[in-house]
């Protein structure tokens, strides 16, 4: 491997280059873009591999300081080499088990069967293990272990709706493990099968890609009003907890419903079955209904969703959260568009500004 940095204009104006930047044994591939003759780097641009920005991560703006001061492209990439060597050397140094590790976790891979083995580490420290429940679901068990595995009890996760603490002795092993996994996910066979009913036969707004763990989920009813449900894991067919989203004029019926029509409710039906009884309707569905039928964007923006950076970090990728209260609209918005609407009307004043947003946050 080259010990020094190699930069390569990518077009005849000299206005990118690539990158091979070696360090501490490691070679990285930075693009540098948007280069002008004669000025700082101000204004450039720079683009990594994930490898690369993950270490970077935290240093932004020291990068971009680097980025001012630089003239040219050589320049910053040395720059960026002596930053890299910083940090790489401020990183831990990962400690290697005895030979015996080795030994003792290819005696107990082969003990469980190689087949339920998804992925091993180059360490061996880190290993994922597969199983399939009774419905055919595959599950995955990340396993991390440490240097003096057995005696330390290793960190094990897996997609369960209630995480698992396992139960560990000095001397245990990963046949263990996986055995403690699969009793646990027995335990939520019919969690899962009512949640995949909900979310094969109805419009789930969140989560976009729900996962095993997640006993939430937003409900697409159409005109601008949905359904927030958390199901309990344990008792997956029982009422869940519910909140309905949209204007009142829209989901007062849908209260009043869900009030008086409980004696409909059946624990032997699915939670879908059963909240469709219960409130007169049927939810739509992928199968009938396109995604702009049910859509509950922001009015304000057109998004659903806020793209990065259009909102602060706490708030970020956040959906809409307010529905406008007239029963004619309905619409539901982001309380930070109407924030930035109402700051942008030169007729409003900040007081009346601040006080409406007070009161939108009083009622959330």
């Amino acid at each position: 491997m080259a010990t020094v940095p190699t930069v390569l204009p990518l077009n005849v104006d000299f206005t990118a280059y690539q990158v091979l930047l070696p360090v501490k044994g490691k070679e990285f591939v930075v693009g540098v873009h948007n280069v002008e003759a004669g000025k700082s780097l101000s204004v450039a641009k720079i683009d990594c591999c994930s490898e690369l920005r993950k270490l970077l991560t935290g240093f932004e703006h020291i990068i971009q300081e680097r980025l001012n001061q630089s003239m040219d492209v050589a320049t910053f990439v040395e720059e960026l080499k002596d930053v890299l060597e910083h940090i790489l050397l401020a990183q831990p140094q990962v400690k290697l088990p005895p030979a015996a590790f080795y030994g003792r976790i290819y005696s107990e891979i082969e003990e469980i069967g190689w087949e339920h083995i998804a992925w091993v580490a180059p360490t061996f420290m880190s290993i994922h293990l597969r199983f399939f429940d009774r419905a055919i679901r595959e599950h995955l068990v990340q396993i991390q272990l440490s240097p003096d595995y057995p005696e330390r009890e290793p960190s094990c996760n897996a997609d369960l709706p209630i995480a698992l603490e396992i139960q560990w002795r000095a001397g245990g092993r990963l046949k263990d493990i996986l055995s403690q996994f699969e009793q646990a996910a027995e335990k939520y066979q019919d969690f899962w099968t009512v949640m995949e009913d909900i979310d094969k036969h109805v419009w789930v707004m969140e989560p976009e890609h729900p996962s095993r763990s997640n006993c939430f989920r937003r409900i697409a009813l159409g005109g601008h009003c949905s359904l927030c449900i958390t199901v309990e894991p344990f008792s997956p067919r029982m009422l869940p907890e519910y909140r309905f989203f949209g204007s009142d004029t829209a989901v007062d019926p849908l209260r009043l419903r869900m009030s008086n029509n409980m004696d409909c409710w059946k624990l032997e039906r699915l939670l879908r079955e059963n909240l469709e009884d219960v409130l007169g309707i049927t939810f739509p569905s992928p199968q009938d209904s396109d995604r702009d039928d049910v859509s509950s964007e922001c009015i304000i923006c057109y998004s659903y969703r806020l793209l990065d950076g259009k909102e602060g970090a706490s708030e970020k990728g956040s959906v809409p959260d307010r529905v406008c209260d007239n029963g004619s609209c309905g619409r539901p918005f982001h309380t930070s568009c109407l924030a930035e609407w109402l700051r942008s009307l030169p007729t409003t004043r900040h007081s009346t500004c601040y006080s409406a947003l007070a009161l939108i946050a009083h009622t959330l």
